[in-house]
């Protein structure tokens, strides 16, 4: 997505090129007028590079070099900047994306180049610079090096040869470009003359963090550029060569060579007619990561290989180039409030422990909309014009009363080709769903009809609806998501009314009617895109009713006739939370948004790729790719329920796809609204290998006007963003406050929701691009050349109209304009040709490309070399599954294009071709890291190597290079896929054949596939020539497959193996009770015997008989997971046995796995009645899943059971609620409370960073009344969200396993259980999957909580906390109150504090662990090499968080053997922050900066003194500010090689929301 990760040229070049060839466009023909444009292209082009070459020989002549002042100030200087600006500029407007190719010169020494190359080569490759890496110092010789444009060199390569010196010196005086980073200054030192190409030579260094200042001088280079911040080596220069040289920025501080006060860090020099840039930053990965690396490293490579600016930009890339937010403007008008009494939930917490804020009785009153759009702020050069709103279009009438433009709220809008304002308006929303017909709700249509761009004309197209929420178009017609059915609504009388009304899919379940169908989109494959959330539903098509899937996407394809049906329906993928959102890139990439806490979603490979996998069980659901949830609106009065501050109710996700707005907005930015925050949310999308990310740096919307609720933001066919304006000052849905009732839809409810208001705003530029609007369809002659004209409309929606039009007419003869568009090499400003994206498509809709013989098929495959990777992705996606396909796949080798989301497309376009000779193709990438290295790469080379299966492992077999170890799980997948397609004996044979004459390490990982994939059932009979080939493959194989092969060979009536298994059971056995063995390889083992043989007795007595007390307590757990998959007689009695001598936690672990098979589980039940347990050894979770157990017998003997202990568990909730109720009014300790939680709901929520992440987090639940929590704890059934309903599995195997259901395919379901824990399970091993309408949270707390455990909780619940102090007793591992250095009986080695237990410093509590003496460790000690303790000691601990954090603080700052003074030394101790999404973030703290000596009163800047200490050592304060506003999973604290040993008392986390003002906390 080119788009999404270049930084084009300006607008002004765009204008300044266009206008050279401007009077074509008013002569010619689209195909005469391209094709002169391009050649006017190529002149100028041609003439630019001419000029550059002047210039840089101006440069070489000594005309500024060898004057000084020149080079800054001389008007020659200007002169020739002008030039290089404008022709840099200009050429790189019309360069190809991949032109320039650079050649990595790096070795095996400390600085890692191969590593540092993983990280920028796929950065590069993204924004047109291929590199290519090597350690052969041979390669500097004239023929290589005339591969390359330029040559970088980062490396410790102390000599060169006289010839390659020379070499290289010619390659630069050539032309050509060198880029030296870092150490590189210290390569080939035996050469002055290399040396004085490089400018200077590297002489010593210091380490720290530091920054740069800029040199103060003009160049191509830093035009926009920002300099940044980065822990790195402190270089000094020496033998600097200034000729010829300049200075782009210099170091200060630190380090210095003797009598400077600032180094030279990043120049530029010329060399004949080359160019050298150098910069000293470059270290190890705290730079090498840094985008603002990335973008200096570009901008020095494209200048010195003259490659111009096309793809910089200002660091850290497009947010910066986006507008700043207006302020209020003053003087505003007050708003009015009106008292209505108890009817506003507010959950806004004041500072009071356990309180709410005060009950909200005023209510703001609507403002006019002439009014309220005053209140809503937009980017600078950015205005709002209202469209239409609720109240009356003058001098129309209807039935004798005038029309309003609106008469209902609008709930979603879609544009026809002509230009008009389709609206969903409802008043059936949210709790009064009719029966089809029966409804109050309306499709509108609204007109612009004299160019004013207000709405003069209203007319109702469809009545009788009931909550429609999606619109799209097809053949005449609309298609309508109306509720629970899909409807077609056409005119076939002309009257502007729905006179046919067809039902296209019905059945989809909206019993919470948030939950529901929306989003309809015309797709560039033809298709229509849709969103479902978090209802489950079984859509009925034509009469046959299709499988289940909930939350997340999915795509239909209609009929193309009058009268269509859906020929095809596709679940696309998961989504983690109730799905409101939609975007489609200009390109094709789909996009989304969730709900709650999810803004931004990237779907990048459909479950359509991982379902033809057989036996893939990858996690297919889909997480956020924002840096945060949090948004920004202009107003404190933002009421949310259980999550604040962030997108609560996001809707929506469109990119701008028009050029109408400035061009940093053009297919990178998103709207989100955020209806609660009052807002439009920009996310700006950037590439992440072939995934995206995203932020959100400013809104496009927001107001502070309490009614307004912005639901939906589209781009219309003016180019500009249109606003549904929901104005309504009740947003939430549920859950249902106390006090209120829930209504039929799910909702709340509340006379205070609004039927009436409702208005539609445009997002205007105060200086537009284009005109207003430019409808597709014009008039009514001649539509078919309008239409193909419009394929290249500056707005994607007059394009898809375009080529939807063309598609439903099925006329062939516009075949040849389509493939002149395709032709077409051009690109615009952001490497894009919209023309030839929709003309592919449009192609493919025709049908025209099945025939590989075709001018079609021809101009496709030309298409797959295009310069734009956006026409490149889509040739390759409307390929036709034919062979032909795969052989021009190969020819022009897109599977190694430089753009990841091309490569993407081609490995999945791979994977629906037919079966061929891919494999050899498909094997060559097992070493690939880029490909290895991305996840989504990985997963579409999975999928297509699996389709290739034969050919792939034969290929993977006969490889002579070592394999990387991060594909092994690669190839036994597919090997697993091979196997479950139960294969004859022929493809197996030849597998063992190839196995046999492999040398390679692949070929445990393929037996490995065989063994786990192969049906039981499946028998084959290989003959007797291939048993030597069984006996080499077994005899070279590792000891763990040694196991799976001879399974194998049994099923392959092979008994030549046989007499192998008995030795191997012993070994394995023998393994088990090895305790000098870790007890992961002694669990691997009891896993792999089960394998082997499940029916085996001894195997089930080894087992059984480590089991217990006498074992580690880890490896009981694991054997009694391990055991329970034994098939040998006695199973239950061996678990009754087990029993006997459990400890209670081992208990708890034995009842999880006992619950798990029915066997067990009735053994359970009996030992219950025999007293061996009590029912209170249950948690309320188990009582519930044995209520629920699919086993009727079960369900039974669980009601028996509970009878005769005297547990009942009341039916009338309300009664119990009733009774308990007087325990809300009830003062508890939360300290007790806390314990009571940990116990009895930490399995399932997480709540002030304790718990595990299976239902909601409560997080936000502090500020909800004890009442509704009360109520929400006996009663979890009254109001249950759909995603959190129980879903129980039984599998053929006879487990159970119950539980949320999180993503679901074709294939396979995802359960996470109440411990957290996901099974990811194929739907071919489900015996019964049972869907409950309850929540997964089970009725009966009451039996396990006391009223006094109720108060308690609920005081816990309820009590705000600003700081969470955090436990290290996991993680401390000295006693700080004796000798901790060198001598335990040293007592100024110790720390010992005024007091133990809770103490604060600056208002912040710390929890301080209690030595009791010298007996209980008390604080952290990371590893040192002094002394005799610290060696011992940890390199890294880690500490869970599980919670967003705006500040962690520490009591720490001091470490044996640390600075006694201010230095700018080096990092001692690292805080790496792990966040939930898998990304982390380091945070260096420096000796003699934030640490000193922990012995005596010793200062540093960047901390403070906390405590004396009782023998006069100290413990200091510090702070650290995380730079993202998400959860943290972990917080690591790392040693880095230092000498100290670093101290780590106590930690407290700052929770969002909260302020302190810090004294002390580290500068980012």
């Amino acid at each position: 997505m080119e788009s999404l990760n270049r930084t084009p040229s300006t607008a002004r070049q765009i204008d300044n090129q266009n206008s050279a060839y401007a009077f074509l466009r008013e002569k010619q023909s689209t195909r005469t007028r391209r094709i002169k444009a391009v050649s006017i292209k190529k002149q100028l082009l041609f003439n630019c590079h001419e000029m550059k070459r002047v210039v840089i020989n101006m440069l070489c002549l000594g005309f500024l070099a060898n004057n000084r002042k020149l080079l800054t100030s001389n008007w020659h200087f200007r002169l020739v900047c002008f030039l290089s600006v404008f022709l840099v500029g200009h050429v790189a407007a019309f360069a190809s994306d991949t032109d320039v190719k650079l050649l990595f010169l790096g070795d095996q020494k400390g600085h890692k180049p191969s590593l540092r190359f993983r990280i920028i080569e796929p950065v590069m490759a993204e924004r047109g610079i291929k590199l290519s890496y090597t350690e052969d110092v041979d390669k500097l010789n004239a023929q290589s090096l005339s591969k390359y444009d330029g040559l970088v060199l980062y490396a410790n390569i102390d000599t060169i040869k006289p010839s390659q010196a020379k070499a290289l010196l010619e390659y630069v005086a050539s032309g050509k470009g060198f880029v030296p980073i870092h150490c590189a200054t210290f390569c080939f030192r035996n050469s002055p003359e290399v040396v004085a190409l490089m400018g200077g030579q590297f002489k010593s260094h210091g380490q720290g963090e530091m920054t740069t200042q800029s040199a103060g001088v003009e160049h191509p280079i830093l035009e926009g550029y920002k300099t940044f911040t980065s822990f790195d080596e402190t270089y000094v220069h020496h033998k600097h060569n200034e000729q010829n040289r300049l200075v782009l920025e210099y170091r200060a501080g630190g380090l210095q060579a003797n009598g400077n006060t600032r180094e030279p860090w990043t120049w530029i020099r010329t060399h004949g007619m080359g160019r050298v840039f150098y910069t000293a930053w470059g270290h190890d990965s705290h730079t090498w990561n840094q985008p603002h690396f990335h973008n200096l490293l570009e901008r020095g490579i494209r200048w010195a290989c003259g490659a111009g600016e096309a793809g910089i930009g200002t660091a850290p890339s497009v947010a910066t180039a986006l507008p700043h937010m207006r302020k209020l403007p003053n003087g505003l008008k007050a708003f009015e409030y009106v008292d209505v009494g108890p009817e506003i939930p507010n959950y806004n917490a004041d500072r009071s422990k356990g309180r709410l804020g005060k009950p909200i009785k005023l209510m703001q009153r609507p403002s006019p909309a002439e009014e309220s759009i005053k209140h809503i702020v937009t980017p600078e050069g950015f205005h709002v014009e209202l469209f239409a709103d609720e109240n009356d279009i003058h001098g129309i009438e209807d039935q004798g009363r005038p029309e309003a433009y609106l008469a209902g709220k609008p709930i979603a809008m879609n544009w026809d080709e002509k230009g008009r304002l389709w609206v969903c308006e409802t008043v059936d929303y949210p709790n009064e769903l009719n029966e089809s017909g029966s409804g109050r709700d309306r499709i509108r249509v609204l007109e612009d009809t004299d160019g004013d761009n207000r709405a003069d004309r209203s007319s109702v197209f469809a009545e009788g609806l009931s909550i429609p929420t999606a619109i799209a178009f097809h053949r005449g017609g609309l298609v309508v998501q109306n509720g629970t059915e899909t409807l077609y609504l056409k005119d076939t009388t002309g009257d502007g009314t729905a006179d046919v009304r067809k039902v296209l899919m019905s059945n989809w379940t909206l019993g919470d009617t948030h939950g529901g169908v929306g989003n309809f989109r015309n797709g560039l494959d033809n298709w229509i895109w849709a969103m479902q959330g978090y209802n489950t539903s079984s859509p009925v098509i034509n009469g046959v009713e299709q499988p289940a899937f909930r939350m997340g996407f999915f795509r239909f394809r209609l009929s193309q006739d009058d009268d269509p049906v859906v020929e095809k329906l596709e679940f696309i993928r998961s989504t983690n939370n109730n799905t409101w959102g939609l975007g489609i890139s200009e390109e094709g990439l789909i996009f989304g948004s969730t709900a709650n806490r999810n803004p931004s979603v990237f779907m990048p490979i459909a479950n359509r790729y991982y379902e033809r996998v057989r036996g893939w069980t990858a996690s297919l659901r889909l997480g956020t790719i924002a840096d945060t949830h949090l948004f920004q609106p202009i107003t404190k009065k933002v009421r949310q329920v259980d999550h604040h501050g962030g997108y609560t109710a996001a809707a929506g996700h469109a990119l701008y796809t028009a050029r109408n707005y400035p061009q940093p907005w053009w297919n990178r930015t998103a709207f989100v609204c955020g209806p609660t925050g009052k807002l439009v949310g920009t996310f700006v999308i950037k590439r992440d290998g072939a995934g995206m990310k995203s932020s959100s740096p400013i809104n496009l919307f927001a107001s502070n006007d309490e009614w307004t609720a912005p639901i939906m933001a589209e781009v219309g066919p003016d180019g500009n963003v249109w606003v549904l304006d929901w104005y309504n000052f009740i947003v939430q849905h549920n859950p249902t406050p106390q006090g209120f009732e829930t209504g039929k839809g799910a909702a709340y409810e509340t006379k205070l929701r609004d039927k009436k208001y409702g208005r539609i705003y445009r997002i205007v530029p105060d200086r537009p691009r284009a005109e207003d609007l430019q409808p597709v369809v014009k008039n009514n002659d001649k539509l078919k050349s309008c239409r193909t004209d419009q394929l290249t409309h500056p707005t994607m929606q007059v394009r898809l109209h375009a080529q939807r039009l063309l598609v439903e007419q099925g006329d062939t003869e516009v075949v040849p304009e389509l493939i002149s568009l395709i032709e077409d090499q051009t690109v615009d400003g952001i490497g894009l040709n919209v023309g030839a994206i929709h003309a592919l498509n449009t192609l493919h809709g025709l049908g025209v490309l099945r025939d590989d013989s075709s001018p079609a098929f021809n101009a496709v495959t030309k298409a797959l070399t295009h310069p734009s990777a956006g026409v490149r992705l889509n040739a390759v996606r409307v390929l036709p599954e034919i062979p032909a396909t795969l052989a021009a796949l190969q020819e022009a080798n897109v599977i190694a294009d430089t753009d990841d989301q091309v490569v993407l497309a081609t490995l999945l376009k791979m994977s629906d071709s037919p079966r061929g000779k891919a494999g050899r193709n498909l094997s060559e990438l097992i070493n690939d890291t880029k490909v290895l290295s991305d996840r989504w790469l990985k997963d579409a080379l999975t999928s297509a190597a699996a389709m290739h299966a034969d050919s792939f492992l034969a290929a993977v077999l006969k490889h002579q290079q070592s394999v990387d170890p991060r594909s092994s799980d690669l190839i036994v997948r597919v090997a697993e896929h091979f196997t479950r397609t139960r294969p004859t004996k022929e493809p197996v044979s030849k597998i063992l054949t190839a196995m046999a004459k492999s040398s390679n390490e692949t070929r445990d990982a393929i037996i490995r596939g065989l063994a786990a994939g192969w049906p039981k059932d499946h028998i084959i009979k290989l003959d007797a020539s291939v048993d030597a080939d069984l006996q080499s493959v077994f005899g070279s194989a590792s000891v763990s497959v040694k196991a799976s092969l001879a399974r194998l060979a049994a099923s392959w009536s092979n008994q030549s193996l046989q007499k192998e298994i008995a030795p191997i059971v012993a070994g394995f056995i023998r393994r088990i009770e090895d305790e000098n063995l870790s007890i992961k390889d002694r669990i691997y083992a009891a896993n792999e015997l089960m394998r082997l043989d499940s029916g085996r007795v001894d195997s089930a007595e080894a087992i059984e008989g480590l089991i217990g007390p006498h074992s580690p307590f880890s490896l009981s757990v694991g054997l009694i997971q391990t055991i329970s998959r034994s098939k040998a007689e006695g199973l239950a009695e061996r678990f009754a046995r087990i029993n006997t001598t459990a400890t209670p936690a081992l208990r708890a672990e034995l009842l999880r796995v006992m619950l798990s098979r029915p066997e067990l589980t009735t053994q359970l039940l009996s030992l219950i009645k025999a007293g061996d347990l009590h029912i209170s050894d249950l948690s309320t979770q188990q009582v519930g899943v044995l209520s629920r157990y699919p086993s009727a017998d079960v369900r039974q003997g669980m009601r028996d059971v509970m009878q005769s202990s005297g547990v009942t568990i009341s039916n009338d909730r309300n009664k119990l609620l009733a009774a308990k109720m007087p325990l809300t009014e009830k003062t508890g300790d939360s300290g007790i409370g806390k314990a009571v939680f940990t116990k009895n709901c930490a399995t399932c929520h997480i709540f002030k960073g304790e718990g595990k992440n299976v239902g909601p987090n409560l997080n936000g639940m502090s500020v909800h009344p004890k009442a509704e929590l009360l109520t929400h704890i006996l009663d979890p059934n009254r109001s249950v969200e759909a995603n959190y309903r129980q879903y129980t599995v039984l599998t053929v195997d006879g487990v159970v396993i119950s539980g949320l259901l999180a993503a679901e395919s074709l294939t396979t379901i995802e359960v996470i259980d109440a411990q957290g824990k996901r099974h990811t399970i194929l739907r071919e091993d489900i015996e019964e999957l049972m869907a409950s309408r309850k929540s997964a949270m089970p009725e009966g707390f009451e039996q396990s909580i006391n009223d006094e455990g109720f108060v308690n909780l609920l005081e816990y619940l309820t009590e705000h906390e600003q700081f969470i102090p955090l436990g290290l007793e996991k993680v401390a591992n000295t006693v700080s109150t004796h000798g901790m250095f060198s001598r335990r009986d040293n007592k100024h080695e110790r720390l010992i504090l005024p007091k133990w237990g809770t103490i604060s410093f600056n208002g912040i509590p710390f929890s301080l662990i209690d030595p009791q003496g010298t007996t209980v460790n008390n604080v952290v000690m990371l590893n040192g090499p002094n002394g005799p303790f610290a060696p011992q000691m940890p390199k890294s601990v880690s500490i869970r968080s599980r919670t967003s954090v705006k500040g962690i603080h520490m009591l720490s700052g001091v470490a044996g053997w640390a600075s006694q003074k201010p230095i700018q030394g080096r990092a001692c101790l690292i805080v790496r922050l792990k966040y939930a999404d898998g990304k982390t973030e380091e945070h260096p703290l420096i000796d003699g900066q934030h640490f000193a000596d922990y012995i005596g009163m010793f200062d540093v800047p960047k901390s403070q003194l906390a405590f004396e200490a009782a023998d006069g050592g100290q413990v200091r304060y510090l702070s650290i500010r995380p730079k993202r506003d998400e959860v943290i999973e972990t917080i690591e604290l790392v040693k880095p090689d230092h000498h100290t040993a670093p101290l780590v008392v106590a930690m407290t986390l700052e929770v969002p929301g909260s302020h302190v003002d810090g004294e002390v906390h580290e500068d980012n």
